[in-house]
């Protein structure tokens, strides 16, 4: 019979991971490429997107929040979207 392998996290060491200024540094420079590869994919007079870095005691976050360069949600997504797929490496 085949051993069972549980998998049990060190709770204390992923939450030293989510908040380590390595992790933080690249949730930040990720966020930025992902914000300028959504203003060049935005239409030409758009592109006006907001960057949100949060850090909260248990975790690092970024955001990249709208083009408000447009008054179309549907352009803006897919902006945000394009941005997203080409800032993926």
């Amino acid at each position: 019979m085949a051993d069972q392998f549980r998998f049990s996290p060190n709770r204390r060491n992923i939450a030293k991971a989510l908040t380590s200024p390595g992790t933080k540094r690249v949730i930040e420079e990720k966020t930025r490429e992902i914000e300028a590869a959504a203003r060049a994919a935005a239409e030409p007079d758009a592109g006006l997107f907001r960057t949100d870095i949060t850090e909260e005691p248990t975790r690092v976050r970024g955001a990249v929040i709208g083009d408000y360069g447009t008054s179309d949600p549907e352009e803006s997504r897919r902006a945000l979207l394009r941005g997203l797929e080409d800032g993926r490496t």
